[in-house]
């Protein structure tokens, strides 16, 4: 009798012992793919310039926009697809909600058009359960892309306004000047 409790006993830890070492190797392989699951993107967002921060201070939409965007920068795919609609949603309000007179032109809303299309995408990505972390990766990709043309073309807008304001000074410096003739006399007006 007491050699069957001890034969009990013994296949009792082995199983125990074999169990442990499933589990082990079923922890290890979820963080294998949670690690290999982290998306970076390509290239970094263009961000922007001081003038072009004063210009969109006032436009909370893109302050909320470019919060949760940073985040992508580097995420896991869970994550990526899990805030997606979060980001599509805020797309949406920063496309319907040019709070900056200066930046209500076609060139600017094609833009965010641009960005709220490829926000919607990977929305639905959200909803495909045999989706790739490729395809998740290059929507991503394509995100970051369109918010960095639209930062560049923000930053271009401002840059411009000022090569304007510097023009315009100069040639008011220009014409406030007395005229000479050419033997560097002013002349008489």
């Amino acid at each position: 009798m007491p050699k069957i409790f001890l034969g009990l006993f013994l296949l009792s830890l082995l199983l125990t012992s074999c169990k442990n070492k499933e589990q082990e190797k079923a922890e290890e392989n979820t963080t294998a793919v949670s690690e290999s699951s982290v998306i970076k993107s390509d290239k970094p967002i263009s961000r922007l310039n001081e003038e072009s921060k004063k210009l969109v201070a006032p436009w909370g939409e893109y302050q909320k926009f470019d919060d949760l965007i940073s985040q992508y920068q580097e995420i896991s795919m869970n994550e990526a697809l899990l805030n997606s609609v979060e980001l599509s949603v805020l797309a949406q309000q920063l496309r319907d909600s040019i709070r900056v007179e200066k930046l209500n032109i076609p060139e600017v809303k094609i833009r965010l058009n641009v960005l709220y299309t490829e926000t919607l995408r990977l929305a639905d990505m959200s909803t495909i359960p045999t989706i790739t972390e490729q395809l998740v990766a290059e929507e991503n990709n394509n995100i970051i892309e369109a918010f960095s043309a639209l930062n560049l073309k923000i930053n271009n807008m401002s840059s411009q306004d000022q090569l304007n304001s510097e023009i315009s000074k100069f040639v008011d410096e220009i014409l406030e000047q007395p005229k000479t003739d050419s033997i560097g006399k002013e002349e008489n007006p």
